[in-house]
């Protein structure tokens, strides 16, 4: 039982300092963002995946279309958010699963026109 109960204290410490370090960079860069990109930002925050940095990337792609950066420049920026959003994907498991729906349909297709 003790060992249980001091696992769950360094949970609950890591989980601490994660929220605390994620409470200094957000003071460290605030002023580096506009109010409007603060609130594109706010809701990200709280998530533990890919999401703060895709909100980030969309931010920064979008105060770069505002100054009119070069079109090459730009469309690095999309790349890397397409590359971002994919990886997203595999890691929230949704293409493993596109995948095994896939396989299944044609399986079920298979097995249909064979009469089984």
């Amino acid at each position: 039982m003790e060992k249980r109960r001091r696992k769950g204290k360094l949970a609950d410490d890591r989980n601490d300092r994660a929220s605390s370090n994620r409470r200094t960079l957000r003071r460290l860069y605030e002023d580096l963002f506009s109010a409007d990109e603060r609130a594109a930002l706010a809701d990200a925050v709280a998530s533990s995946d890919l999401e703060q940095e895709v909100a980030l990337l969309r931010v920064l792609i979008r105060r770069g279309v505002a100054e009119g950066v070069d079109l090459e420049t730009l469309s690095r920026s999309l790349g890397r958010l397409a590359q971002m959003l994919r990886v997203q994907r595999v890691i929230q498991g949704q293409a493993a699963k596109s995948l095994d729906e896939a396989l299944g349909r044609v399986l079920e297709e298979i097995g249909n026109e064979m009469g089984i």
